[in-house]
């Protein structure tokens, strides 16, 4: 019970602590600096498994006090998960809910971030989390909350202060924006801490290699999907394959970016949804590959483009099947308002009627 009660004043007066911060708009450098040492395997994380990076970053700030905690220190273990049955690593015995309670103990900090992604993906009390919109961490804290992951009535309100505060969002929208790559090694292993000279290691002598650069070569077609997926790729995010192909949405249709090679099959059986009705939806006909960028819409098109966008003026090798994707109008609407049909030739400053 003592432990308990030490435990529990613990986290109130670091939780007391990271409110005022918020409130005062004021940044602890020892939590920019846990910040900057581990948000790159954070958004890796994001990336593996769907867990927003601002949720994993506000978490291990608050569970390891900034890594500054015993268990994190001795342990490596930021999110202070204990032993249970299923754990056959090292271990270490600290006071919490009861006296000399066991917890895991791991080589790396980033085994320790790995570990809380599979506790929180594998455990079905958590499972209406991965639902919600992967950069929707007010959602995210509080159904943490409501799953019961801590007990504090004010747990998700600290983490929305944290996460607000030290502005730990941005890092979700890196993950979406595909501006952030994940690395193979993020954090290199901490050499052991001791006062005794280590000895210098070999130094491998590497053979020096001439790099060869290829030229690039770019095959543009008149109905290029390069001039599409810029536009396309500033929608915004509303979901991830469990491929990591981004789920966004234009004008209220959903849709994702095929990558290189993609095919029609393999795409319909991860966004769960039958061929025919992806085919139906993007007017494919016989296609069954797909190049880096194209459109690929996951439900049905609109009849008419919303009110403020009556015209489309033709640019350059803009096609009527462009303008289809551009604004998720189905394309055989397009041919009907405008009386055109699939082998019509389109003018450069053409007007197209869109509703």
């Amino acid at each position: 019970m003592a432990g308990k009660i030490r435990h529990i004043i613990l986290v109130l007066l670091i939780i007391n602590s990271f409110g005022l911060l918020a409130q005062n708009g004021q940044k602890q450098k020892v939590t920019l600096d846990y910040i900057e040492k581990y948000k790159n395997i954070a958004m890796c994380e994001m990336i593996k498994d769907k867990i927003p990076a601002s949720i994993t970053l506000a978490q291990g700030i608050l569970e390891s006090g900034n890594g500054t905690s015993r268990l994190a220190t001795e342990g490596n273990n930021h999110f202070g998960i204990k032993c249970h049955n299923d754990w056959n690593g090292k271990t270490m015995r600290h006071d919490d809910d009861a006296p000399k309670e066991c917890f895991r103990v791991y080589k790396t900090p980033e085994e320790s971030f790995r570990d809380h992604s599979i506790f929180l993906k594998n455990n079905t009390r958590y499972a209406a989390l991965f639902d919600l919109k992967i950069t929707d961490y007010k959602g995210w804290a509080k159904g943490l909350k409501k799953a019961g992951y801590a007990t504090l009535p004010t747990y998700a309100n600290v983490l929305i202060n944290l996460i607000e505060t030290y502005d730990l969002q941005k890092y979700d929208q890196m993950v979406v924006s595909g501006k952030f790559k994940c690395k193979k090694k993020e954090i290199k292993k901490e050499e052991p801490k001791t006062d005794e000279p280590q000895p210098e290691k070999p130094k491998k002598e590497k053979a020096k290699k001439e790099k060869v650069k290829k030229p690039k070569v770019k095959s543009i077609k008149p109905n290029a999907v390069l001039a599409v997926a810029p536009v396309f790729a500033e929608c915004p995010v509303v979901g991830m394959t469990p491929d990591h192909h981004y789920i966004r949405e234009n004008f209220g249709v959903k849709f994702v970016l095929t990558k290189e090679g993609d095919e029609l099959a393999t795409l319909a059986k991860e966004l769960r949804i039958a061929e025919y009705q992806l085919v139906k939806y993007n007017d494919l006909g016989s296609k069954k590959t797909f190049t880096e960028g194209e459109v690929l819409y996951i439900g049905p098109k609109r009849r008419k483009a919303p009110q403020g966008y009556d015209y489309h003026k033709i640019q350059q090798g803009e096609t009527l099947r462009y303008v289809s994707r551009l604004y998720a109008i189905k394309l055989e609407r397009l041919f009907k308002m405008n009386g055109l049909d699939e082998n019509s030739v389109l003018s450069v400053g053409q007007e197209i009627r869109l509703r």
